[in-house]
């Protein structure tokens, strides 16, 4: 992770969860334990698990004996915060800190966008996953990216972020150079609504990494026109739906 990313995660740590409030994480937790197979014993990582949103729910959920790891101090202060028997420890996924073919899934939650040795780092993933063990990134595709609502309001910012987030394809390169036995792309699309006022605070308090390139001029222009929209609208939310790709890599 770059070291200006580093500091914004920082920045934003004590508000963090407010701009992941929308996410349905018990649904997300439902998918990793049917992909994976997970059951109770089942050795589970968190790459880049922020405040942890993720492995608790995974370990929630499934019972799964679950650590995460993240490059700032700050995040994995909020982990523990929320669950002292979560372990969490300072690392980068391109220097997985644990054995080589002990896991049974690597979960990856909008973080592969962040990284940047991405093919040292799915190297690392195949290395310490067990075989038969599974990896599952979750991500947007290029073409929901395309799709997504606040880009109508902030335009600007989605050629930057067509750059930034990998495409199905190189995810199937990293993980087949990795020696992923297979590898499939699996696109959500979850009807979801948020109000205006909720949006405007992401985008001003940037509390997405996307709007972290937004010009003065892009961000004040998108907030007007999400204002505009609660005047007309009376206060009705701006439907936004939740599209994700899980990109999921066998061993």
């Amino acid at each position: 992770m770059a070291v200006e990313s580093s500091r914004e995660f920082a920045r934003i740590s004590n508000i963090y969860d407010r701009g992941r409030s929308a996410e349905n994480v018990e649904f997300w937790a439902e998918e990793a334990e049917r992909l994976a197979g997970l059951h109770e014993g089942s050795l589970v990582m968190d790459l880049g698990c922020g405040t942890g949103i993720y492995g608790l729910g995974i370990m929630e959920r499934s019972s799964s004996v679950v650590f995460g790891f993240d490059p700032v101090p700050d995040m994995l202060g909020k982990a523990r915060d929320k669950a002292p028997d979560f372990p969490v420890m300072r690392a980068v996924a391109e220097k997985i800190p644990a054995r080589s073919g002990v896991l049974d899934l690597i979960y990856a939650s909008q973080v592969w966008h962040h990284i940047a040795g991405r093919q040292e780092a799915a190297d690392e993933c195949a290395r310490v996953l067990r075989r038969g063990g599974c990896m599952i990134v979750r991500t947007i595709s290029h073409d929901q990216l395309k799709g997504k609502t606040v880009f109508k309001y902030f335009p600007e910012i989605l050629p930057n972020q067509l750059m930034v987030y990998p495409s199905d394809d190189e995810f199937r390169t990293y993980f087949r150079r990795a020696g992923f036995s297979s590898t499939e792309t699996l696109p959500y699309n979850m009807e979801r609504y948020q109000t205006a006022g909720e949006l405007i605070e992401v985008a001003e308090k940037k509390l997405w990494s996307m709007f972290r390139p937004i010009t003065q001029q892009g961000l004040e222009r998108g907030v007007a026109e999400l204002r505009r929209w609660d005047e007309e609208h009376g206060g009705a939310p701006v439907r936004n739906d939740e599209t994700i790709t899980l990109v999921v890599g066998r061993k």
